[in-house]
């Protein structure tokens, strides 16, 4: 009885959806963006001595077009985006180099710069895996502002960027530079309207 009574109420929430305008459906992926990498250099006499801090460095990620890459054939179907998490890595420190990173995450789309968060990276050199960002179930000191940017840029078909305004803090380099790729992931998900 319990069995066709769930059943019944199962296929009521299914034909209900369906209605004259269609199905709606929910499509998640997670997406990889391309690496950005980033340079800390120093001078020659701060090599193996903590440096308190470095001069700010600014770099972009390339132009971010999930829509194009992983939803492109849903079309004028797709009728909004959820970012659901945003991640970061790092990858690429020289061994026995160390530093903290002072972070400004900006979101550039169609010329306009928005900010998404601030933060610090402690022991930024051991930072191999996966760090969670952004949780919209918890979403901290991020700008909402600025994820509803992303979300707009995806609907819309048109890219976007993630620019990082990033100072070294506690650097101790076995050599006058360094380089190592930031990677960002998120977890996307896109309402399609099926006819």
């Amino acid at each position: 009885m319990k069995k066709n009574l769930l059943l019944i109420l199962l296929m009521a929430t299914i034909i209900s959806a369906c209605g004259e305008a269609g199905i709606q459906s929910d499509i998640s992926q997670v997406v990889e963006t391309d690496p950005v990498t980033v340079t800390i250099d120093l001078p020659a006499q701060a090599v193996g001595v903590l440096v308190n801090e470095t001069p700010a460095i600014t770099v972009e990620t390339g132009d971010i077009s999930i829509t194009s890459d992983e939803f492109g054939e849903y079309g004028d179907q797709l009728q909004r985006f959820t970012i659901n998490k945003i991640w970061y890595k790092l990858q690429g420190f020289d061994a026995g180099n160390e530093a903290d990173l002072d972070i400004t995450l900006n979101i550039i789309s169609e010329g306009t710069t928005t900010k998404l968060l601030e933060t610090t990276v402690v022991d930024a050199h051991t930072k191999t895996d996966d760090v969670l960002l952004f949780d919209k179930a918890a979403p901290g000191d991020v700008n909402s502002a600025a994820v509803s940017v992303i979300e707009g840029a995806l609907l819309n078909g048109t890219s976007f960027k993630i620019e990082l305004v990033l100072v070294g803090k506690n650097v101790r380099f076995q050599s006058s530079s360094d380089s190592f790729d930031f990677l960002f992931k998120f977890d996307v998900t896109a309402r399609v309207q099926l006819d």
